[in-house]
């Protein structure tokens, strides 16, 4: 990806938690999960990676609008863990500013207050040439935005790139091979995405040193001195959704986890049937 600049800043997007008032000021890390309400389902994948968003809420119930994040995608998926039901569906982002709730950005103090919103943004990724459509006016919007987000760029979130790609396995990427073909896939790594409990299964294993393949054994931390695991459902996820446990989940390095997704002798293989096949 080139580098980022003011011409970058394309969207723009409201969020909101009722249930607290404040939406994604409590951040500890740089890529969180950013959520949809359900009616704009489809419109999540929209931006593209080199775009960024700009996030603005109101916060403990005022009527004082703020802009708070500015974010881009990291990837091209679509997770779907969410704990409330019109909030199930989101997206992966990664935080480029982030002034945080005591630098928070008052929307009035920006150019933004030249154009009638009319709640454009309202849960999606708005662009922000449907809004303002001189091309002038545009540019002065995200050169002042890109100003005032400029001091928080940089930030003493943790940087969880690599964590976020251990647990989200995006190592198994849209040219898997499956005979059901890409939606299939699409779909299975949808459902996949709860990341809540594979971190969890893969940070138990961690604590007690059996970090490595349920198949083989094969272990990266001992191989490479990495951390790192993949996670595998036990039962087939795209056989509908379900509330998994831990013990639904098996570790299991990259080459036994593909194995697993490939259909041998005409059927997908269990973890015991694997193990037999290469005698273990």
């Amino acid at each position: 990806m080139e580098k980022l600049t003011f011409r970058n800043i394309t969207r723009i997007k409201h969020i909101t938690n009722n249930e607290v008032g404040r939406a994604y000021l409590d951040l500890k890390e740089k890529i969180f999960n950013l959520k949809y309400p359900l009616r704009q389902k489809k419109n999540i994948l929209d931006p593209n990676t080199d775009e960024l968003i700009v996030l603005y809420q109101k916060i403990g119930g005022s009527n004082t609008r703020y802009v708070t994040h500015l974010v881009r995608p990291v990837d091209n998926q679509m997770t779907d863990d969410g704990d409330r039901d019109n909030f199930k569906f989101g997206r992966f982002v990664e935080l480029i500013s982030y002034p945080g709730e005591e630098n928070k950005i008052n929307f009035k103090n920006t150019e933004l207050t030249q154009f009638n919103f009319n709640n454009r943004g309202w849960g999606k990724a708005e662009k922000l040439n449907n809004i303002i459509t001189n091309p002038l006016d545009l540019e002065n919007v995200q050169k002042s935005l890109w100003n005032m987000f400029l001091p928080y760029m940089e930030t003493d979130l943790v940087d969880n790139s690599n964590s976020y790609h251990n647990f989200l396995n995006d190592e198994l990427n849209e040219d898997f091979e499956t005979e059901e073909g890409k939606e299939l896939f699409r779909k299975h790594r949808i459902l996949e995405r709860d990341s809540r409990i594979t971190k969890i299964k893969k940070e138990n294993a961690l604590k007690a040193g059996n970090l490595h393949c349920e198949v083989c054994t094969f272990s990266f931390q001992k191989r490479f001195n990495q951390n790192y695991i993949e996670c595998h459902h036990k039962v087939p996820i795209h056989l509908g959704a379900r509330i998994t446990r831990l013990e639904d989940l098996a570790l299991v390095c990259s080459n036994c986890h593909r194995m697993l997704h490939r259909k041998i002798d005409g059927k997908y293989l269990s973890i015991k049937e694997l193990k037999k096949l290469i005698g273990i």
